[in-house]
């Protein structure tokens, strides 16, 4: 990569603009070519090895006019290389980047000669080159009316605040902070939605006993939270520049090394916890309704879920389709950034409608978002099977065996037929291009039908406890439990290192046994997790569990929904507008947190407080309304409150 800064320095009056291409180069295969012979031996391990027929190179344009300008028409012609039949991946499809078929009818003769220049020089060889992208010194920042409702919006919420801010204190007439803790009547209420009270809301500590049981989870999403985005820190070293990308292929070699490519099982955290949270609501609200849940009650509970979770998603979607590609600039940013801006203004229906996981996942908006459209799909289903259990409690056992056994069957079935392996391989090659293109991704790891084992069986772990709840069953003085338990953390990370063998070989697919070690290995997550999260509510291990209620995890649990949407904006600005090595993961992991908190007082809190005042008029009193709401709606799982019950019954 030529300097970037140094190429895009203002021109003198009379000069051309500075041009800064970056392109794609694909090496012509040369037999003659003992480093050719290498390259093509050593790209053949596809799974653990980069392709490195294929190379990324950006060059300055006048750079390239001075290297060049000395040579005849004869010696240009000899480092044209024509296009020929290429079977692998060397660029993102056509009109994702703004102006590039202009780009290449300018510039491509200029930089393939430059390249091949070099190449044939360097290392005895040419290749195909195609340019990618080009920055120029003479480009300008366009604000179009999307950017302006963008900015309206926002400036809009911040009127709201500082309103709903100087409403509450007028109200306020003993002065004291006690006052923005305390619950205000309907009408009040709706005038200080947005008042820095928020915080109070966002720091406080529940009293309800299920709720002092479960504290435990505002921590284990903020660790859950805080290793994603480490994961995906991993993802972007792939895209940054490095000095020594063999590095990552020597630790894919590493037997060890499958439990971090592994790591993308953490998502399964969140589901089995959403799954254990849900269970665990319904069946309270089960238990106060004497038993019966009507199932109108569902749509009710979905309208909730769905109204909770979407504002601030809407939020940065809009950020990403808009000012994202704007705040940053360098040789990766278009790459980044600019796809993200395309992708958000062409599918952003497809986040709002949960349904991204399945429609153009190939070009995602929001790319994490993937989580919540599978989560909410399989959301959907666990509700009708949890009330459906509550109203007919004697085909209890039948119903949930007949969904573990499809939670086992279908994702076995996907993976019989569509020839994958026996578990989700992650290439080095497939994250270059942010895995958008890689079938591993798109049918073995976002697909609800493919994670919705996990989801059920943290379902599983909520029933389980709730009737143990009802008898009064402490597993804590099992002993075989607490071995069990205990058996689980190393269990877990053990079960990873198998999936070594689907690397080192190339096993005949469709396979039997590997979709069943798929289904198999993907799921012990989920009873683990299962397994972990009731001993934890029982106490096994008292340290553990005060160091998990500590209060500092409080609110960055609450946190955690915000930090999952936003992290990968703070790590695109971070990560790819560098100019050189770098890595700064806890960086993002502390800027994802604080625009969290933003987006928590502007956006999440303020929306639930209003679905409070919207659904809960039959609620139990507010102080108790508040305490719950504050526990449960940043776990990603919050269904309606009591209050839907008794209005859909009544």
């Amino acid at each position: 990569m030529d300097d970037y800064d140094t190429c895009l320095q203002s021109p003198g009056p009379d000069e051309p603009p500075g041009v800064y291409c970056s392109t794609a180069v694909v090496l012509k295969p040369d037999n003659r070519s003992e480093l050719w012979s290498l390259i093509a031996e050593f790209s053949s391990d596809r799974k653990r090895h980069y392709n490195h027929q294929v190379l990324r190179w950006s060059v300055c344009v006048k750079k390239c006019q001075t290297a060049i300008e000395t040579l005849s028409p004869e010696a240009r012609k000899a480092l044209t290389v024509e296009k020929f039949p290429i079977d692998v991946r060397y660029k993102f499809e056509d009109g994702i980047l703004a102006n590039t078929a202009l780009d290449r009818e300018i510039y491509a003769d200029v930089v393939e000669i430059c390249i091949n220049r070099e190449l044939n020089e360097t290392y005895g060889l040419v290749g195909y080159t195609e340019i990618l992208s080009c920055d120029k010194s003479s480009d300008e920042i366009v604000i179009d009316a999307l950017d302006v409702s963008f900015l309206i919006i926002l400036g809009l919420l911040i009127c709201c605040v500082i309103l709903s801010s100087w409403y509450d204190s007028t109200i306020n007439y003993k002065l004291t902070t006690e006052h923005y803790k305390q619950a205000l009547d309907s009408k009040r209420e709706y005038g200080a939605l947005f008042h820095l009270r928020n915080w109070y809301r966002l720091t406080s500590r529940t009293r309800d006993e299920t709720h002092q049981k479960l504290r435990f989870f505002q921590a284990f999403r903020t660790l859950t939270m805080s290793l994603i985005i480490f994961g995906h820190a991993a993802l972007l070293i792939t895209l940054v520049p490095t000095t020594h990308s063999e590095k990552l292929e020597i630790l894919m070699h590493n037997v060890g090394s499958m439990i971090l490519t592994n790591g993308v099982q953490i998502t399964q955290t969140f589901l089995a916890m959403s799954g254990t949270l849900l269970a665990i609501q319904v069946m309270s609200l089960a238990e106060k309704r004497k038993g019966r849940v009507s199932f109108l009650y569902i749509p009710v509970a979905i309208l909730y879920r769905y109204i909770r979770l979407t504002p601030v998603y809407a939020f940065v979607i809009l950020l990403h389709g808009t000012w994202l590609f704007k705040l940053q600039t360098g040789p990766l940013w278009r790459y980044a950034a600019e796809t993200e801006q395309t992708f958000c203004r062409r599918n952003w229906w497809t986040n709002l409608l949960y349904i991204n996981n399945y429609v153009h996942a190939d070009e995602p908006c929001v790319q994490q978002g993937w989580y919540l459209g599978a989560e909410f799909q399989v959301f959907v289903i666990a509700l009708i099977v949890l009330v459906t259990i509550v109203n007919y409690p004697r085909a209890k056992i039948l119903i949930l065996s007949l969904v573990l056994v499809a939670a086992y069957v279908v994702p076995a079935f996907f993976i019989y037929y569509q020839n994958l392996e026996g578990t989700f391989v992650i290439t080095l090659e497939a994250q270059r291009y942010i895995l958008w293109y890689d079938k591993f991704y798109l049918l073995a790891y976002i697909p609800t039908h493919i994670n919705f084992g996990n989801y059920m069986l943290g379902v599983v772990a909520g029933l389980i406890y709730a009737e143990l709840h009802k008898r009064s069953i402490n597993l804590a003085e099992s002993r075989a439990f607490r071995a069990l338990w205990y058996a689980m953390f190393l269990a877990i990370p053990l079960t990873m290192l198998p999936s070594y063998i689907f690397y080192v070989n190339d096993f005949e697919t469709p396979s039997v046994w590997m979709a069943a070690y798929f289904v198999l290995s993907k799921n012990f997550y989920g009873i683990g997790i299962g397994i972990i999260i009731i001993g934890l509510i029982y106490g096994v291990n008292r340290v553990l569990q005060r160091i998990l209620n500590y209060p500092f995890f409080e609110p960055l649990g609450r946190l955690a929904y915000g930090a999952y949407l936003i992290h990968p904006f703070v790590m695109r600005y971070m990560f790819a507008s560098t100019r050189g090595p770098l890595s700064l993961v806890l960086g993002a992991t502390v800027m994802s947190c604080l625009l969290s908190l933003v987006l928590c007082l502007l956006l999440e809190l303020p929306t639930s407080a209003l679905q409070n005042q919207m659904f809960g008029s039959f609620k139990e009193p507010k102080s108790s309304r508040t305490e719950v709401e504050v526990v449960t709606h940043q776990g990603h799982t919050t269904i309606a409150p009591e209050s839907e019950g008794k209005k859909s019954e009544s």
